[in-house]
């Protein structure tokens, strides 16, 4: 059923699926705060414009048990701008490298305006988005990095913005 609604209402359904991921690392952060902090330091310049988290800092690392592990890292700017990025481990192996938006893989980068008025990802290659994520170190306490890529709207896919000098180093929950 996902995959069908997602056939028929892309925009909403990426919309969506950007404030749940924000919304759920917020809600797990929280409930954890008393046994971990979320500490370090998180940006991107969209289109030239420096976007720095200063507040709701989350980064957690999802083990599905499963196939695939992944690293989702999101917070807010002073102007309520929410960025985040996502990393997909394969066979669940945390290592540092280079990870790539692809077909298969949904190694991603968001950012959306306050109230969604504005909302871009790179999650979808057919449309022109590009994401590479270089992770200079990973483990289940720590990740720093930097990223790059081109991201599209969700209203308007002819609309690009261009992700530079994203960068992160931040303690990270893990979630098993």
């Amino acid at each position: 059923r996902i995959l069908h609604a997602y056939r028929y209402y892309p925009m909403k359904l990426k919309q969506s699926i950007l404030a749940i991921g924000l919304l759920m690392t917020g809600l797990f952060t929280a409930c954890e705060k008393d046994k971990n902090t979320i500490s370090g330091s998180f940006s991107m310049k969209v289109n030239d414009t420096l976007i720095t988290v200063s507040r709701q800092l989350t980064a957690t690392l999802h083990d599905t048990g499963k196939v695939n592990s992944y690293l989702v890292i999101s917070g807010l700017s002073a102007q309520n701008q929410a960025i985040t990025v996502n990393v997909i481990f394969p066979d669940r192996q945390l290592k540092a490298g280079t990870y790539q938006l692809t077909p298969t893989l949904l190694n991603s980068i968001g950012w959306a305006k306050a109230g969604l008025s504005d909302v871009y990802s790179a999650d979808d290659v057919t449309k022109g988005a590009t994401a590479t994520i270089i992770l200079e170190a990973v483990s289940e306490t720590k990740a720093k990095g930097t990223f790059s890529g081109i991201i599209i709207s969700d209203f308007d896919p002819s609309m690009k913005k261009t992700v530079t000098e994203g960068k992160f180093d931040v303690s990270v929950l893990s979630l098993k």
